[in-house]
């Protein structure tokens, strides 16, 4: 079988501060058997173009003019990117990035009102936009040789002024959901990209209702495209988002195209790397919860369609870091403007996921167990026996971030998103609550947060039996964050249980447990320099820019207050 291609991406907050990374530099990727480095939506070369010639080409004034700001900009981006795109190929990677389709400078939509449609939307389908993206591509190909291929996004699109893109605009060219824009822009992109330029086009089924998640629909989109060399669908693994509770995707490895796996390392549902959070079991062998929500399927994971006959997968995508909005932050100076510091910490945890499924996909005929000891002694320093604990501590995480972030018993449909990235969804949190108790699950879900709890009791031991490597400190305080993190779930889920049980002893039992663990877990933070930030705490609206519903802790514990 020949060698998969893997590629990697740092995906920074939009409009924040970028994150420090080693997998920024490509010297590092390479040393890890990385073959391609994916830049983010804001480092693609659409936003350092300078479109000379394209309005006089049809009779209108200058895209950029001349000595214009919006000219600067583009200028100052082309330098940047030129510097970072060859850095990249000198290092022997290959050169890609996500691009959001379709984007134009608010010049150019300006002066081609005509590509827009009765709602005020690009449209793909008509022939001046298709000319246009021709123009765009020719400039992209001939200033920026070193690209090799292009992870196209579509359905939400980041082009404003508050990700840091203020000269450009654009829309999901799938206008109206319909399957046939996804067969127009699919098609001129294989005649333009692929087969004109030479280069390759990664179309991710993400962003389109069942096309990500359905094998029936997925087949009936893609069957009508023809095949080529130069085009992959790049499809997660999970069927849904990067969630605990989701099926395998029934997507992979069907159909005729190639394939390209997705996989998040940094999840921010479970965290981003702030405590420990192994993925590698759960991704290549298939995770704990399959064996009850998909018992008689036959693929559950990556070994399951890496390796086999007649794969269709010739490449996988991690991305190492990002993914959501904000903290927790692990190193380095984050937030809007720098504010957050981290003095000492690490990206331990979803480095391990990305060195896992990296060195798994070059070579499976490993176990991930074996690539995990690898990492533990080569990487962090372990002894022999050290290592062996570190792995038990790993396929620990996995089973506490299942029972503290999801209900697995199915009786009622669990809300997933009532905690992603540094913060709560108090809505949810309370709606999960109040189901659980309207359906007589509460006992069922209380235990799960206190299973949840148990275990990461556990993992924080193992992590004091670590005595060797240059990690100590960091895994034993992560794995106190994970412990304080869950228990306060914990006592979350607990008080508003009682709270609709109208339980007032039990309530302020939480309550009062709640209020104690989060000055530990503050303890924790100011007593150790390589802890990462701690989820959001104030009963406030938190401006995450896109995503809504966001509010610290207390959001879901006040209002219990003010009830007493």
């Amino acid at each position: 079988m020949k060698q998969l291609f893997v590629h990697n991406m740092v995906h920074d907050n939009p409009g924040l501060e970028k994150f420090q990374s080693a997998y920024n530099e490509p010297a590092f990727l390479k040393s890890r058997g990385v073959s391609g480095k994916t830049f983010d939506l804001f480092r693609c070369a659409q936003y350092a173009l300078l479109w000379d010639g394209v309005g006089e080409k049809y009779g209108r004034r200058a895209v950029f003019p001349v000595n214009s700001e919006e000219r600067a900009w583009a200028e100052k981006r082309q330098e940047e990117f030129q510097r970072l795109y060859t850095e990249a190929t000198e290092t022997g990677l290959d050169v890609s990035f996500m691009m959001d389709m379709i984007v134009f400078p608010k010049t150019v939509i300006m002066l081609f009102p005509e590509i827009l449609n009765e709602d005020g939307m690009i449209d793909i389908a008509r022939p001046l936009t298709q000319a246009l993206m021709t123009d765009m591509f020719e400039e992209m190909f001939r200033v920026f040789p070193q690209i090799k291929g292009i992870y196209v996004r579509y359905g939400e699109t980041y082009a404003q002024e508050k990700y840091g893109t203020p000269y450009h605009s654009g829309n999901n060219p799938i206008l109206n959901g319909k399957e046939e824009y996804h067969h127009i822009l699919i098609n001129y992109l294989i005649r333009i990209v692929c087969e004109k330029h030479g280069r390759e086009i990664y179309y991710r089924t993400w962003g389109f209702g069942e096309f990500q998640r359905d094998k029936d629909v997925y087949l009936k989109v893609s069957e009508r495209i023809p095949t080529h060399k130069n085009f992959y669908f790049c499809i997660k693994h999970t069927a849904g988002d990067f969630w605990r509770c989701v099926k395998f995707n029934p997507c992979i490895n069907e159909g005729k195209h190639q394939q390209i796996i997705e996989v998040q390392a940094a999840r921010e549902y479970e965290g981003k790397g702030a405590f420990p959070n192994y993925i590698g079991n759960d991704v290549i062998n298939g995770a704990e919860e399959f064996k009850w929500i998909m018992p008689n399927e036959q693929k559950r994971g990556l070994r399951d369609v890496i390796g086999v006959e007649n794969s269709l997968v010739k490449g996988v995508w991690t991305w190492a870091r990002g993914g959501g909005w904000d903290g927790p932050y692990l190193n380095g100076a984050n937030g809007k403007n720098g504010e957050v510091v981290v003095q000492d910490g690490k990206e331990l945890w979803c480095d391990l996921n990305t060195y896992v499924i990296t060195k798994w996909a070059l070579n499976p005929e490993k176990s991930d167990r074996y690539y995990v000891l690898q990492y533990a002694k080569e990487v962090l320093g372990t002894s022999d026996k050290d290592a062996q604990i570190f792995y038990e501590l790993c396929l620990l995480s996995s089973r506490g971030v299942l029972f503290g972030n999801m209900h697995t018993g199915g009786k009622f449909p669990w809300r997933i998103l009532w905690t992603r990235d540094q913060n709560i969804n108090p809505r949810y949190l309370r709606l999960n609550a109040a189901d659980a108790v309207e359906c007589g699950a509460e006992e069922e879900v209380l235990w799960e947060k206190r299973h949840a709890v148990e275990i990461w009791r556990q993992i924080v031991s193992l992590s004091e039996q670590i005595t060797t490597g240059n990690a100590v400190e960091y895994i034993r305080v992560t794995s106190k964050y994970g412990y304080y993190l869950y228990s306060l779930f914990e006592t979350m889920y607990r008080a508003n249980v009682y709270a609709f049980k109208k339980n007032e002893e039990q309530t302020r039992k939480a309550i009062a447990e709640y209020d104690a663990l989060w000055l530990e877990w503050l303890a924790l933070k100011e007593n150790n320099a390589c802890c990462p930030t701690l989820y959001a705490k104030a009963d406030e609206d938190l401006d995450m820019l896109c995503y809504r519903g966001n509010y610290g802790f207390d959001s879901v514990i006040n209002p219990l207050r003010d009830n007493k």
